[in-house]
Parts: C-alpha cells; sequence; structure tokens
C-alpha cells in the first residue's frame, strides 16, 4: 500500500531489492551511513525476541520472581530443621516427633507450589528420627543400667563381698575403717534385717 505522496505506510512490510538490482535506501537515509532505525509492524517481533507473553520472568535469589511475595510455607522446613538438630543434641523424642511433622507439612507445601526449600523438610524429617532413635537407645540403657544395679546392690552375696573385700583392703595397710561408713553398714543391715 503506498501513500499519497508516494511514500511507502510504515504498516506494510519491508520489500526485499530484487536479485541484481541495489539496495535502495529509505528515505531520509543519508548515503554511506547505517540505514536508520525502522520500527517493524505492529503484530511482528523483531528477530529474536519473543512475545512478552511467553517471556519467562527473572528470578532472584531463591527462585522467586523480583517483586513477588515470599512464599508462605517456606517457614516450615526451617522449623524442621532446626527441631531435628535439637532432637539429635538431646532434647528428646518431643523435638524430634515435632520435627518429623513439619518436616512433612513443609515436603506437602513444596508439592502444592506453596514452599520451595523441600530439602529443609527432608533434612528435619530425618534428623527427627535419628534423634528419636538416639533418645530411645539412651533411655534404654539407662533403664537397664537401674534394674542393673537395683538387683546387684540388694544381693546379700554382694554386700557381703564388698565388705570382705573393703575389710581386707584395709587390713592390709593396718588402718580401720571410718566409724561413719561402719555406723552406715549397720544402719543397712538393721534395715535388711528388721
Amino acid at each position: 500500500m503506498t501513500q499519497p505522496d508516494g511514500g511507502q505506510s510504515p504498516y506494510d512490510p519491508p520489500q526485499q531489492p530484487e536479485q541484481g538490482q541495489p539496495a535502495t535506501p529509505p528515505s531520509g537515509a543519508v548515503p554511506g551511513q547505517p540505514a536508520p532505525y525502522e520500527q517493524q509492524p505492529y503484530g511482528q517481533q523483531p528477530y529474536g525476541q519473543q512475545p512478552y507473553e511467553q517471556q519467562a520472568p527473572v528470578y532472584a535469589q531463591g527462585g522467586q520472581p523480583y517483586g513477588a511475595a515470599p512464599l508462605p510455607k517456606n517457614n516450615l522446613g526451617v522449623w524442621s530443621l532446626v527441631l531435628g538438630i535439637l532432637a539429635v543434641l538431646g532434647c528428646g523424642i518431643l523435638t524430634g516427633i515435632a520435627a518429623i511433622i513439619t518436616g512433612h507439612k513443609s515436603r506437602k507445601a513444596q508439592q502444592e507450589g506453596q514452599a520451595d526449600n523441600g530439602a529443609m523438610g527432608l533434612v528435619g524429617i530425618i534428623t527427627g528420627w535419628v534423634g528419636i532413635a538416639w533418645t530411645t537407645v539412651v533411655v534404654g540403657f539407662l533403664v537397664v543400667g537401674a534394674i542393673f544395679a537395683t538387683t546387684v546392690v540388694d544381693d546379700p552375696a554382694f554386700q557381703e563381698e564388698l565388705q570382705e573385700s573393703y575389710e581386707q583392703e584395709l587390713g592390709d595397710t593396718g588402718q580401720t575403717m571410718d566409724p561413719e561408713l561402719e555406723e552406715l553398714m549397720d544402719e543397712l543391715e538393721n534395715l535388711e534385717n528388721g
């Protein structure tokens, strides 16, 4: 389409020169100089660029687009990790259970797209289970030790053996038993007999 003054409409596609003919510069161009910037007609995109709708957003550190609000459930993964570490360090079964629960919620939020730190939730779950296992083993050893200690101390043969070994050690050096310890031993015997 040409305009009444003989120029070309800015909405027409640019015309390619035929083979063998030199390219004519657009009107207003200075010979020997590069052609002025030509604006693309409406609806056409410049070469190498995608339409605006297809361009990917620019992401900030952390995987969120610039200007986007932080993901609402990212703190679940952090809490899970902290509680799991506390469970491993000896805070026990309660922090381990809390780490496992918040870890599972964090992983679920990541799958729903509400969080992006599901790996922290996974580490929280693992450390929570390790903390529970560690606490269970330690408590088990303490219970077994307490049961063993009460059965051995109440055994009369053990008490006699202990007293004989103590008297033997004192007899070899010529020392006598401490009077306070003798009183305690007498009271212990009276309690057992009485």
